[in-house]
């Protein structure tokens, strides 16, 4: 009697070992999509977290945007890059600033650039400090701090200012920056 020798796989061992090495793959690249590092969007209350996140210890960074906050750009080392995270300031965007004398200054002109007018400059400097601001829009009104504390939403533009006055007096009589 002579026996026959089986040369190669089964279509039944051919799809399993196709499963298996789909399921392998799958595990190892989901997770690697999942750990990939996502840029968050910026908007007035997440401008503040994410610049520092993406830029501190990188020394002076500044941000400008233009079309209306539609688009913006790093300037970091003297060379501009547009931002490649979203970006979402809504519509109407206004900057306030507080003066020496405590007073509310809408800035109506932050610069231009190729004679696109800049709505919106963040600045970012070696300290960790950052440009302390009032933003409002379509959304609302929120609060930019310079030194401590995250972005808030407020309900109107003299909760803003208060809360300017207040953290302007309590880094000044804190004694934790001389």
């Amino acid at each position: 009697m002579q026996t026959t020798r089986r040369s190669g796989f089964s279509l039944l061992e051919l799809i399993v070992v196709v499963m298996i090495v789909s399921l392998v793959g799958f595990l190892v690249f989901s997770s690697a999509i999942k750990t990939q590092k996502k840029k968050e969007v910026l908007d007035p209350t997440t401008l503040q977290k994410t610049f520092r996140n993406s830029f501190q210890g990188q020394g002076d960074v500044e941000l400008f945007c233009i079309n209306k906050c539609k688009e913006c750009y790093v300037i970091k080392d003297r060379e501009i890059t547009a931002y490649d995270g979203g970006i979402d300031f809504g519509k109407d965007v206004e900057v306030h600033l507080l003066d020496k004398d405590n007073h509310l200054v809408q800035i109506e002109e932050q610069g231009r650039i190729k004679d696109k007018k800049i709505c919106l400059r963040y600045h970012l400097y070696p300290n960790g400090s950052t440009t302390e601001m009032i933003i409002t829009n379509n959304q609302g009104i929120f609060y930019l701090p310079s030194y401590f504390g995250e972005a808030k939403k407020v309900t109107d533009i003299e909760e803003a200012k208060a809360l300017w006055i207040k953290d302007k007096y309590n880094l000044r009589d804190s004694g934790l920056y001389y």
